[in-house]
């Protein structure tokens, strides 16, 4: 038999399926070198990026310094944001008289804010519908008469002295929807006396039996009065003042407006709660009214019938205008910051505009010409 290799062909040359075994081995030497460059080369990429390219050195850092904050031109620069707007009012019916305009726009000025405060005429029998009209950018109200009376039931909280006169002059529009009532008719009662140098009164006469009645009672009491005579119009319907009294631990009488100069002692102070231009029968003796101090709540028109009667004998009359600056003042306070304790900043300034932009000086005289 023959041999499948050629007699003459040497060792590892024979050929199998027409391929030597020298070329099949070769072929596999090249295709494992192949395969070792490729994972060399990807392994030299992997390298690369965790490292500078070969050649070249990474400059070092410098520390620099934090860069300025880049100008802005004039004209790019933002707008300042206005100051809110709030919006106030003093209602009442008839109210094209009041003062309490000026009043609260000299201290709004004088504070640096944009308010806008206006007279609204306003009735009992449309001041819920009012109210409820009110928006977010509604801040509070002043009440005239009867309204200090009739908001008391729409509510949510009233300070100490409203409960106890059962009058509110002021209402607090709170950002979280309650109605805070405050009466700062008292304390401006006492503010405005101290400022025309009455501190204290021992026996106090009240002509008048409304609710500006029942604060001047309250304020008798924190004068220290041990007594009180009040005049009023109707003995029925002042009937209600007389538990206030007891309950302020004041000695107190309620007769006729007429008695009123009937007095065997001469009271300190008279307090006339009157409405503007009502006349009354009560004639004070020449000697009471150089001795008494007279408060007149009224300011319109002025001087009053009982300040004149004052006046021509040289006696101390005190304007209603000097109790309304002192209370709204104090309205302000509560507009402002919420509380009627806590003084404004640059509180005497305020008050000095207020005075002048009703014309009195700061005893609640009449400014000279």
């Amino acid at each position: 038999m023959s041999d499948a290799r050629g007699v003459n062909e040497p060792d590892g040359a024979a050929e199998e399926d027409g391929v030597s075994e020298a070329e099949a081995e070769a072929s596999i030497a090249a295709i494992v070198e192949a395969e070792r460059e490729a994972e060399a080369e990807e392994a030299a990429v992997a390298a690369a990026e965790l490292e500078e390219p070969a050649g070249e050195v990474a400059a070092p850092v410098e520390p620099t310094a934090p860069k300025a904050a880049p100008t802005r031109s004039k004209a790019s620069k933002p707008k300042a944001a206005k100051p809110v707007a709030r919006k106030l009012a003093v209602l009442g019916s008839p109210i094209e008289h009041s003062k309490s305009p000026a009043l609260h726009r000299a201290a709004y000025d004088s504070l640096g804010l944009t308010w806008e405060y206006e007279a609204v005429d306003v009735t009992s029998e449309t001041l819920a519908d009012f109210i409820d009209g009110r928006g977010p950018e509604w801040r509070g109200l002043s009440l005239t008469m009867p309204l200090k009376q009739s908001v008391i039931p729409l509510l949510g909280e009233i300070d100490r002295v409203a409960e106890q006169t059962g009058g509110a002059n002021t209402v607090l529009l709170d950002d979280d929807g309650v109605l805070r009532g405050f009466n700062t008719d008292v304390p401006g009662f006492v503010r405005a006396l101290s400022a025309a140098g009455l501190e204290s009164a021992h026996f106090v006469h009240i002509l008048g039996g409304g609710a500006t009645a029942a604060s001047a009672l309250v304020a008798a009491a924190e004068l220290g009065a041990e007594k009180v005579d009040i005049y009023v119009r109707s003995l029925e319907k002042s009937v209600w003042l007389e538990p206030l009294a007891h309950q302020l631990g004041l000695m107190v009488r309620i007769r006729p407006l007429s008695q009123a100069d009937r007095s065997l002692d001469v009271p300190d102070l008279v307090i006339s709660t009157l409405p503007g231009g009502v006349t009354t029968d009560a004639l004070y003796t020449d000697s009471t009214r150089r001795r008494a101090v007279l408060f007149d709540v009224s300011y319109d028109p002025w001087p009053s019938v009982l300040g004149r009667s004052w006046n021509t004998v040289g006696g101390h009359v005190v304007s209603g205008l000097a109790l309304l600056a002192h209370q709204a003042l104090l309205q302000v306070r509560i507009f402002v910051s919420g509380d009627p304790l806590q003084p404004l900043d640059g509180e005497d300034a305020v008050l000095a505009a207020m005075l002048d932009a009703v014309g009195i000086d700061a005893s609640g005289a009449p400014l000279e010409d």
